[in-house]
């Protein structure tokens, strides 16, 4: 079988050598000469594998561009400094829709307090916008390896509307109707929650932190490896995105694969220790609009498993893989 893509992590952080050893977090965590703590991350979109303008508006595609690397800070536990970003693309893309892009991007900037302080424009065959974001971390460093057996287990938000706005695009095509859906509005205007992350850093007492990008089942499986624990998530308890329900009766489909396996949610799987987030839940959900929601617990062993209706069964990654999973987006 080939190598997927965090097998070629793996081998790149080896190739680094010390260099790379503390590669495996969602941002590289630094020293700045007076004893503050920075991260720095980056991520990078690429047409017609992240995203087709057929599906997308050029501001969109600049707006998921940085928030991609802004959850990356909320995760841990940071606050935004400044962004510098990437631009390559064909000659005749650059006036149809590289201003477009980044008046989304600039909008998404000023709104998060990230201002774009430089960066880089070539030549491609193809749309690849590459933003690298600076934050600091005022508290705690949020990282994967910090569950502990007997930690609860939270998610932010609701999930699996970015999964199920594809999978009606896939179906009905960028149809008026498929793009006013609030499970398209889930997929083309996501949120980074760096203040919600920032308000728990200060009052819980969390153990570990990752963004969903790549799918609860996916990045729970991140957390238990990096922790050395095993995660125990009650299926029922996940919170269902409306939307995509919505879609999954239009459908005639199951919306849990969504929920379970879907990515793009940038929503927050955080662990804390028994009892110290359930007495913030409603101050929370009063200060930022979102839900806060426990959804299961960090147990002694390995690997992810769920239950549902007293039966437990491993939940086995599906999510993204860039070298192991066939692309739904086409060409």
């Amino acid at each position: 079988m080939e190598p997927g893509e965090f097998d070629w992590i793996r081998r790149i952080v080896s190739c680094l050598g010390s260099g790379g050893s503390e590669i495996g977090d969602d941002a590289a965590v630094l020293t700045g000469p007076d004893g503050e703590t920075w991260v720095w991350t980056i991520d990078t979109l690429v047409e017609n594998v992240h995203f087709r303008f057929d599906w997308l508006e050029p501001e969109a595609v600049g707006h998921r561009g940085l928030i991609a690397s802004l959850s990356d800070l909320a995760a841990m536990g940071a606050e935004p400094i400044a962004a510098l970003t990437a631009l390559a693309a064909p000659a005749d893309a650059l006036a149809a829709r590289v201003e477009r892009l980044y008046a989304g991007l600039a909008a998404t900037a000023q709104h998060a307090g990230c201002p774009v302080v430089g960066g880089d424009l070539s030549r491609a065959g193809e749309v690849q916008l590459t933003v690298t974001a600076l934050g600091r971390c005022p508290g705690q460093v949020l990282t994967r390896d910090g569950a502990q057996p007997g930690d609860e287990v939270w998610v932010t938000g609701a999930l699996g509307g970015p999964a199920a706005a594809l999978a009606l695009l896939l179906r009905e095509g960028p149809t008026p109707e498929v793009l006013a859906h609030p499970a398209y509005d889930r997929l083309a205007h996501p949120s980074a929650r760096v203040p919600e992350a920032q308000w728990l850093v200060d009052r819980a007492r969390l153990g570990a932190a990752i963004d969903i990008s790549d799918g609860l089942s996916g990045d729970a499986g991140h957390v238990a490896r990096a922790s050395g624990v095993g995660i125990m998530i009650e299926t029922e308890r996940v919170p269902h995105d409306a939307g995509a329900r919505d879609v999954g009766r239009q459908l005639d489909a199951d919306p849990i694969e969504w929920v379970l396996h879907g990515g793009e949610e940038f929503e927050l799987l955080l662990t804390a220790r028994a009892g110290s987030i359930g007495p913030l839940v409603n101050e929370f959900e009063a200060t930022f609009g979102v839900s806060l929601t426990e959804i299961g617990t960090a147990i002694e062993g390995a690997g992810v498993r769920c239950i549902e209706n007293e039966v437990v069964r491993p939940l086995e990654p599906e999510s993204w893989d860039h070298f192991g999973t066939p692309s739904d987006l086409g060409s």
